[in-house]
């Protein structure tokens, strides 16, 4: 067809040892390269085998110690929280404490009459109608 391709020769020095029988030699070449295939196809099927199972194994590990790390934090995060909550009640309570201080010491007379009105039971006042009212004791109980 084509009058300048080149053709293949058939050099002179080099020829088959088998009585030249070409079709042997071809065929043994073809057995070798699937056994060559077949053998390559084995060991990444042996490779695959072992490390996807250990790819697979890492990745739940670590997914576990991501989870148990969040865990972790969280619990850790609740109790820092709890711990700061008790914390701003008390500083809440301090200041109002601290608040009413300075003001009967700022104020001590209305203050006095302020805690008269509400600290001192008056009778019938956080009792039913006609119950006895809650009184002092008269005398003092020396335990010497």
């Amino acid at each position: 067809m084509f009058h300048g391709a080149q053709q293949p020769h058939h050099h002179s020095a080099v020829k088959p040892t088998n009585g030249g029988s070409t079709a042997k030699i071809e065929k043994i070449q073809r057995v070798l390269s699937v056994l060559q295939l077949l053998g390559g196809v084995t060991i990444a099927l042996f490779l695959a085998g072992v490390v996807v199972p250990s790819f697979v194994r890492s990745g739940m590990a670590a997914t576990h110690d991501s989870a148990a790390g969040s865990l972790h934090a969280l619990t850790i995060g609740g109790v820092t929280f709890w711990f700061t909550l008790q914390n701003l009640g008390f500083a809440l309570l301090g200041s109002v404490f601290g608040l009413l201080v300075a003001l009967a010491i700022e104020f001590p007379a209305a203050f006095a009459k302020t805690a008269r009105k509400f600290l001192v039971f008056q009778p019938g006042h956080f009792s039913s109608p006609g119950a006895k009212s809650w009184q002092p004791p008269s005398s003092t109980v020396s335990l010497s």
